[in-house]
């Protein structure tokens, strides 16, 4: 990706900015020993102490607010094992923010009255700081265990195969011969409870007979190249064309993956397993219409 449109992508935002509060919270315990036990050797130690912990709160919001754009904007949450670790790490967000500011309030009185409460004050300020490191350690931790452990916010590998992105199937990170080309019937009814359009069962004789002209590209015009097309496509998904389906858009790799129609970020966003839900509008294709699809991405997605 163009380091130059990091702002445009809601992952990038949020891993860019996170950097920031992980480093001011682990960087600010040899900050906190100086302000308690060195105060008249500093005088306003204290204060830019408070001042630290401010700017580390403020910067840990920042990022929380960041995330939380992102995950209504991409995340797959395949089960509630990963809803459980993106609540965890939310939460810890805002812990980072809140416990940072609460520790920069505590600096600055400490600055101020009399001995024993200046102490005292410094004292929870410097448990308010340890927490805040604390805080931005389990943070961390739960945030590359989305990444590196579910594959989050991660693109999906290359319609080539060789990309050497992580797949990402319902949430998880997967080999890539786990959604190796095949035509299988699918009938998930946990899913189909869940999430619409509903899937059939797929005949491979039919998706055979399945014309990318003729099937697919009237459904794309009416649901999607509105958007997804012109000379400013959104996300830089160009769908009008084959060639701009197979290279997908700035964020989140090529829009199918030949022979898998059930691990095709296309089908994730139109069911509504990835957010946001296609089309925006509130409306939803058909299940034929998604049917179609499907077929067509499981006899290899070609065009024609």
């Amino acid at each position: 990706m163009d380091l130059t449109r990091v702002l445009e992508s809601p992952h990038a935002l949020h891993a860019a900015s996170s950097h920031l509060p992980i480093s001011l919270g682990l960087l600010g315990i040899p900050l906190i020993f100086l302000a308690v036990a060195a105060p008249k050797k500093w005088p306003g130690i204290r204060l830019f102490t408070g001042a630290y912990f401010l700017v580390a709160g403020l910067a840990g919001l920042a990022a929380s607010m960041a995330g939380n754009h992102a995950a209504s904007g991409l995340v797959a949450l395949g089960s509630a094992e990963i809803e459980a670790v993106v609540s965890q790490h939310r939460l810890l967000g805002y812990a980072v923010a809140a416990i940072g500011v609460v520790t920069s309030v505590l600096f600055f009185a400490s600055h101020f009255g009399p001995r024993a409460a200046r102490r005292y004050l410094a004292g929870l300020a410097g448990l308010g700081g340890i927490a805040v490191a604390a805080a931005v350690l389990f943070a961390g931790s739960s945030g590359g265990r989305l990444v590196y452990g579910y594959g989050i916010g991660t693109p999906v590998m290359g319609a080539d195969g060789v990309s050497g992105a992580t797949p990402v199937v319902g949430g998880y990170a997967v080999s890539a011969a786990a959604i190796a080309p095949a035509v299988a019937p699918v009938n998930d009814e946990s899913l189909n409870a869940i999430y619409t359009p509903k899937t059939l069962p797929i005949d491979p004789s039919a998706a055979a007979e399945v014309s990318f002209a003729k099937d697919i590209v009237p459904i794309l015009e009416r649901w999607c190249v509105e958007c997804h097309g012109g000379d400013k496509p959104e996300a830089g998904l160009d769908l009008s064309n084959h060639t701009g389906i197979l290279a997908g858009g700035d964020y989140a790799g090529p829009a199918v993956v030949p022979g898998a129609p059930d691990n095709s970020p296309m089908v994730f966003h139109i069911r509504g397993i990835y957010e946001p839900k296609m089309p925006r509008d509130g409306e939803e294709l058909a299940d034929e219409e998604l049917h179609a699809i499907r077929m067509w991405i499981a006899a290899g997605a070609r065009g024609e």
